[in-house]
């Protein structure tokens, strides 16, 4: 279930994170997304669209 929306969100949030935190891409976990999106998508479908991300970055 990774469509283009959710690869675009988490793409935005992950440079979000990134300029925002000092963060590097290593850091930023499913689990980190998962909780900072408050629980709304699932953590599967956050660690198959950050799979997509990190190969994009």
């Amino acid at each position: 279930m990774t469509d283009t929306t959710m690869i675009d969100r988490l793409k935005q949030f992950v440079e979000s994170e990134m300029r925002s935190c000092s963060m590097d891409i290593g850091g930023i976990t499913p689990l980190y997304v998962y909780r900072m999106w408050g629980g709304a998508v699932a953590i599967e479908d956050i660690a198959t669209a950050m799979e997509e991300v990190r190969m994009m970055m």
